[in-house]
């Protein structure tokens, strides 16, 4: 689901892939700041996003879909 939102985002907007990967991690970026933890976990579960144990956040790619936390 993640890739067909990235999808839709970047076609909606006239975005590379690339540009539509950045732009829908900085929302999430902005939900997970924001939201509650619960809320934020349903999301991550359906749009299908996975963490990556043992991969600091800081070595993860902001265009990776499973670089959220």
């Amino acid at each position: 689901m993640l890739d067909e939102l990235i999808r839709t985002v970047g076609d909606a907007a006239g975005l590379t892939p690339e540009q539509a990967a950045l732009a829908v991690a900085a929302a999430l970026r902005f939900f997970t700041a924001r939201l509650p933890s619960a809320w934020v976990g349903e999301l991550h579960e359906r749009l299908g996003i996975r963490r990556r144990p043992g991969v600091p956040a800081q070595d993860r790619s902001p265009s990776d879909p499973e670089a959220f936390p």
